[in-house]
């Protein structure tokens, strides 16, 4: 039944501003105020119990603007915010208003947070379907057409803009939607407004060659970064091994009074170790970023290569290739030089250290003897036994060493001789084998005069009042 009711008893629904915050174009709004203003209001508003208005609310804007004091209206009992009256609003506005498909596209995508509808596949959820299925009631769409219009939220504002236009229609744009804001943002860039001259089939062609190239383009990037990444980790670790065993080195020199080189070196060591473990952090952090965030190939599938510049760019990657496997196999070699001359140092010190532990032992023999000398003797037979052990290893050392000896002054004289100065080739593992060579002569050399001083103490001992025995080098002096 329809009333005359008047017009500032009349209230303004407040769904409606958010439901439909476009104006109405001027064309149309105008159009509608001259006809209120000649023939009156026609079509009734219609009203909840409370006066407020469910369908009508340019009618009364209008009517408000014309200074009428009374407008006719249907009242319905039912609560303003009941989904009855909800409905009414909804579909008059749609109805009246004539909205493009932005336009409903965006009043689906408010329903859906009044709802509680989330994006994601409301099959899986029961609630969530009927939900859906009371939007495309509200609006009179099917479900199907519901879903396609509420993708188009996932547009940048710039495509958006043309669908609400007219100039790129809603199933291209329902294509590009699936791509990610920065791919429309980089098709946008490339393509301009060309881009609403595209066909449905066009639009998923395009699609699928860039999701396509950069699912393509992600795994490269992603498979370059994690070979990176190995590399790193195997630089760290031995970087940690490095730091360790400078540590420990260093723990060892100190105890000595000495090792401040070292210490610089350790701490070279370690700020290589953190400048790896950062490197390893940001790779770590560039593929996390690369799986949220997949790189832009839209001007390599929109455009095709020019093919000389094509090959001219892949002879200059096959040529930066060859130089890119040249330099690793140079600086393999040169780990493996590197690590060699660490053999060899090693071995270098092992043998310093076992000459150290032998002079130890050596002095603690000399002191132990000392004492033995100056302790009495009770038991002179025990002496005598150890004399005769001591004195049978002596000799069976002293031949041991005569032949040693001489196996080198008959096979290696030149090697000893060669060794006695420093020399090398260019080659990193000629200079290194050279060092060697001269430590382990001046190790030899260091352990026979030992050992000789040892030997002309036992002849002294052996034959007193003798001449001593002397280790002449080159001629001898005085024509003798």
């Amino acid at each position: 039944m329809v009333t005359i009711v008047p017009v500032e008893l009349l209230k303004p629904h407040p769904k409606s501003a958010e439901f439909f915050p476009d104006p109405l174009p001027d064309a149309i709004r105008q159009e509608m105020l001259e006809d209120i203003r000649e023939n009156g209001i026609a079509t009734p508003l219609i009203l909840a119990c409370d006066y407020t208005i469910l369908a009508g609310h340019q009618r009364w804007e209008m009517a408000r603007e014309l200074g009428l004091s009374h407008v006719p209206a249907i009242i319905k009992d039912v609560d303003p915010e009941s989904p009855e009256a909800v409905a009414l609003l909804i579909k008059d506005n749609l109805l009246r208003r004539q909205l493009n498909d932005m336009q409903v596209a965006r009043l689906i995508r408010v329903l859906k947070e009044q709802y509680g509808v989330k994006r994601g596949r409301p099959e899986n959820d029961s609630d969530g379907k009927e939900k859906h299925e009371k939007i495309s009631q509200l609006i009179g769409l099917t479900e199907r057409r519901t879903q396609q219009l509420d993708k188009l939220n996932d547009l940048i504002p710039e495509l958006q803009s043309l669908v609400a236009s007219g100039k790129l229609g809603t199933t291209a744009a329902y294509e590009l939607a699936f791509l990610s804001p920065e791919t429309q943002k980089k098709l946008y860039e490339v393509l301009g407004e060309k881009v609403a001259g595209l066909k449905q089939a066009e639009a998923r062609e395009l699609r699928r060659r860039i999701e396509a190239e950069v699912r393509a383009e992600t795994e490269r990037q992603a498979a370059e970064l994690r070979q990176a990444l190995v590399r790193l980790e195997e630089e760290k670790r031995e970087a940690e091994t490095r730091e360790k065993r400078l540590a420990a080195e260093l723990a060892r020199l100190k105890d000595r009074g000495g090792g401040e080189d070292l210490a610089r070196e350790l701490e070279a060591a370690r700020a290589e170790k953190a400048r790896l473990e950062g490197e390893v952090e940001a790779l770590k952090r560039q593929l996390k970023e690369l799986a949220s965030r997949p790189p832009q190939v839209v001007e390599k599938v929109v455009y095709r290569p020019d093919p000389a510049l094509e090959a001219e760019l892949e002879a200059a990657r096959a040529e930066a290739a060859k130089l890119l496997r040249e330099k690793e196999w140079f600086e393999g070699r040169f780990r493996e030089v590197a690590q060699e001359k660490e053999r060899k140092e090693a071995k270098v010190r092992a043998l310093e250290e076992e000459v150290e532990r032998l002079q130890r032992w050596l002095d603690h023999a000399r002191s132990e003897l000392k004492k033995e000398r100056e302790r009495p003797r009770p038991r002179f037979d025990v002496r005598k036994e150890e004399f005769r052990v001591l004195a049978q290893k002596a000799q069976t050392a002293a031949f041991e060493l005569s032949e040693l000896l001489k196996k080198l002054e008959e096979r290696y004289s030149d090697e000893l001789l060669a060794a006695s100065r420093v020399r090398g080739g260019p080659d990193f593992e000629d200079i290194g084998d050279a060092v060697v060579d001269t430590t382990v002569f001046k190790v030899l050399r260091t352990a026979l005069e030992m050992a000789l001083k040892r030997i002309t103490n036992i002849f002294e001992l052996l034959e007193g009042g003798k001449p001593k025995l002397q280790l002449v080098k080159g001629k001898e002096k005085d024509g003798r």
